[in-house]
């Protein structure tokens, strides 16, 4: 019997990356999907991307797929170009980035609910990138509701503002789990305060939420308990794509009924490994798989000598 997919639904750039030291390097393949892919394919076989993208894929990112054993049947090709994106650093956490072909290309190859309809349907699991697009979310509950894939949902910055808590909270409470980072759930907030962030997390009733904080680690939110999760060793070669690898990975952890500390342990050593070197590591691969158990297995062990 066929596994049951496992789906990434996020969109896929061609990132020309300009650091805070003012080093650069073109054509990294990137991408909140692709690197959710990532995070997931460390741990499942049958992560499946969803999303539309350039007919040139051979050029772009088809390559990584190819070599990490990676299905294509969730990629739309609808344009003549990937979009690309120059990303600027201003520090480790802070970026800004600008589409080269223009905000309403990148809108075109955003994955959309009749992407989602046409390969939801054995799926066990869904990681969602995504802000509060209504008319995203109109056509996706219903298939959320049919399908009932595990769902985790990993806020995009634009939607994090205190004038959206009310829908960011009614958009939580029916979903599996909620990934977001410290930045931004200080703007949903209006508070740098860590511990005021838990309380109103928490409150929202989502089953778990994963609240991360950089290169310190995260919190593991659940309605019994708040755990902290540190990070992994290791260099930083590049940031881009961490937090989404870390939601990858969490979203299979959670659909193989996990605990939740398990899938934070997962989602970290997921992002280790996708900040080591520049563009997403090679998942599909053996000998990065069994790194991912193995770092995933340290930091329980670790986390089981604590309380």
């Amino acid at each position: 019997m066929a596994e049951r997919s496992d789906l990434v639904v996020g969109a896929v750039l061609m990132d020309d990356i300009v650091y805070a030291d003012g080093t650069s390097r073109r054509s990294v393949p990137g991408g909140a999907g692709l690197y959710a892919l990532a995070g997931a394919a460390l741990f499942s076989r049958s992560a499946v991307l969803v999303t539309g993208t350039g007919r040139d894929l051979p050029d772009t990112f088809g390559p990584w797929l190819q070599r990490n054993g990676l299905s294509a049947a969730g990629l739309r090709l609808s344009e003549e170009h990937a979009p690309r994106n120059i990303l600027r650093y201003i520090d480790e956490r802070t970026r800004t980035e600008m589409p080269v072909y223009g905000m309403a290309h990148f809108r075109a190859i955003e994955p959309g609910p009749d992407d989602v309809a046409r390969v939801i349907g054995d799926a066990r699991s869904l990681y969602l990138f995504r802000n509060l697009d209504a008319a995203f979310w109109s056509g996706l509950e219903p298939l959320l509701a049919r399908h009932r894939p595990v769902t985790l949902w990993e806020i995009a910055l634009d939607a994090c503002a205190p004038a959206n808590r009310v829908e960011i909270e009614d958009r939580a409470r029916r979903v599996a789990a909620l990934s977001i980072n410290l930045d931004e759930a200080s703007l949903i907030y209006g508070s740098r305060d860590e511990a005021t962030l838990i309380a109103g997390l928490r409150a929202i009733g989502t089953g778990t939420v994963f609240l991360r904080a950089g290169a310190r680690g995260s919190y593991v939110l659940t309605p019994d308990a708040v755990r902290f999760v540190p990070s992994l060793a290791g260099d930083a070669v590049d940031v881009t794509g961490g937090g989404n690898a870390f939601g990858g990975a969490a979203s299979i952890g959670l659909a193989e009924g996990r605990s939740p500390v398990e899938c934070a342990a997962m989602a970290t050593a997921a992002a280790r490994l996708a900040i080591s070197q520049y563009g997403p590591p090679e998942s599909g691969s053996e000998p990065v798989r069994q790194a991912a158990a193995d770092l995933t297995a340290t930091l329980m062990s670790r986390l089981e000598q604590t309380p």
